[in-house]
């Protein structure tokens, strides 16, 4: 289904269960015509937020950036993970290291190209294919707490120190689940923070999402290629679809869906070992990874900023709503499909295996967390925040939509997955949940209901829904419940 250029009614979901439940229309894509890199935020909606909210820059946010070292020797790190915090774009950022270093030695290019997307700025930029630019990052006032990575899996997921973060990002993954990924999604089920990472580059058409990005708990994000100019060129500004050649894709080795949504990767970014000088980057889910982090930090400050929205999200299973917030508001990339081809599959798989969600709407997710911050039945947007248990085992929302000729109503529920609290961090499968997501429609009339869709996986904690709606009914009803599949029913956070 291709969502382009048609309205969209948005349900959003969160398990807690924290229920997470909202609507919004598609995002505005007028783009400023003013020089500023990296253009990639252009197209994700990033920079008309930054228009729309210009104090919206992450102020007060943390965000924990994890980098592997680019030298090991006898499988030791060698501590060239930083950025380089000598560039004109890095040297005002509140960036600081986690072991006390400065930033000015053990650089890295591929760091420091995380550390421009997310906080970079610069009024006089150049290059030789742009010419001169304004470069501004994502969350430019952000804090970014820079982790090597063995010493933040040793210390933060072994050691049990705790991470004080909002955001965790990592771009940076292995093909095969170990102690340290499944100690990540334990750290995410019990802090709530929102961790995410790149998918991975797959080079091949059967390569799998790279873990921790391919854990339960984890916003994984995929990458979506540049489109090429009449000259043979890869764009900075304008992209098209993600390719199995560029982007890891889905099902999981447990059948799961990943990515969970796709961004830009392709940008322009300072290099490691200059002080004035930038190159270009190119399709790399490592670049999407940190676009997605940082459009997270500026949710969390809007949230901060905004007592009746920070005290319903409370901290418990806080990265579920935003989660479902960032998925429910993604935009359909062409040929979206739940699962492979085919729609028997459809109940069974949430999301599309390259696309996830959708691509990255930064102006669409701050619409459904400001916007939907209203709890009154039979809103057309709106979320809320509950548990679910053997005394409550479901939560049904009324909603009313004026006009659905021609517009799409999307869900979302996410809720965390639980694992055990010591060393090798195993899940713990019979606390696990399954839940389900249906969408009806009621006819008013006779009072008539008719069931429109169902997300029901056995084995994801996503469920989500992309319904068109035919205009012949304008009352529906949500309804998220325990699956039938699930005999003993755990209480679940969710979001």
């Amino acid at each position: 289904m291709n969502s382009a250029n048609k309205e969209k009614s948005v349900w959003s979901l969160g398990l807690f269960l924290m229920l997470f439940v909202a609507w919004a229309c598609a995002a505005d894509e007028n783009v400023s015509e003013q020089a500023i890199q990296p253009e990639a935020l252009t197209f994700c909606q990033i920079r008309s937020l930054q228009e729309a909210e210009p104090n919206l820059t992450g102020q007060d946010v943390v965000v924990a950036a994890v980098c592997r070292s680019m030298t090991y020797r006898n499988g030791l790190p060698q501590d060239d993970y930083r950025f380089n915090m000598a560039h004109q774009s890095m040297k005002e950022s509140q960036t600081f290291f986690q072991d006390g270093s400065l930033g000015f030695y053990g650089l890295s290019d591929h760091a420091t190209a995380v550390g421009g997307i997310l906080v970079g700025f610069d009024p006089y930029g150049f290059h030789p294919q742009t010419g001169r630019f304004f470069y501004k990052g994502v969350c430019p006032n952000a804090t970014i707490e820079v982790y090597e990575f063995w010493r933040f899996v040793s210390l933060a997921i072994f050691g049990k120190m705790g991470v004080d973060a909002d955001v965790v990002t990592l771009s940076l993954g292995d093909l095969y689940e170990d102690w340290w990924s499944r100690g990540i999604n334990r750290l995410v089920e019990q802090t709530g923070i929102l961790v995410v990472a790149s998918a991975g580059n797959g080079q091949r058409v059967y390569d799998q999402v790279l873990y921790p990005a391919a854990g339960a708990n984890v916003l994984a994000v995929g990458v979506i290629d540049a489109e090429i100019a009449p000259d043979g060129t890869p764009m900075l500004g304008s992209f098209s679809l993600p390719r199995k050649q560029h982007t890891s894709a889905g099902p999981t080795g447990d059948r799961r869906c990943k990515p969970d949504l796709v961004a830009p990767g392709r940008a322009i970014v300072p290099v490691a070992f200059d002080t004035i000088e930038y190159e270009i980057a190119g399709d790399y889910s490592s670049l999407a990874a940190p676009i997605v982090s940082g459009t997270a930090a500026l949710l969390i400050e809007e949230a901060n900023r905004r007592d009746s929205i920070a005290q319903r999200l409370g901290t418990e299973a806080k990265n579920c709503v935003l989660k479902a917030i960032l998925m429910t508001s993604a935009r359909k990339l062409p040929w979206w499909h739940k699962g492979a081809a085919g729609s028997e599959d459809d109940t069974y798989s949430p999301l599309d295996y390259l696309q996830g969600a959708g691509l990255l709407d930064a102006m669409g997710a701050y619409r459904l967390l400001a916007e939907g911050n209203r709890p009154q039945a039979g809103l057309s947007v709106g979320w809320d925040n509950i548990q679910l248990s053997n005394r409550h085992p479901a939560a049904v929302y009324p909603i009313w939509i004026d006009q659905p000729q021609g517009q799409f109503l999307t869900a979302t529920i996410s809720w965390n997955r639980p694992y055990e609290d010591k060393y090798p961090f195993h899940a713990i499968e019979e606390q696990d949940s399954d839940l389900r997501l249906e969408l009806w429609a009621v006819d008013l009339q006779t009072s008539q209901r008719v069931l429109l869709d169902i997300s029901d996986s056995p084995v994801d904690t996503i469920e989500h829904l992309y319904v068109p709606l035919s205009g012949e009914y304008q009352s529906f009803e949500l309804i998220v419940a325990y699956s039938e599949s699930q005999s003993v029913r755990e209480p679940v956070r969710a979001g």
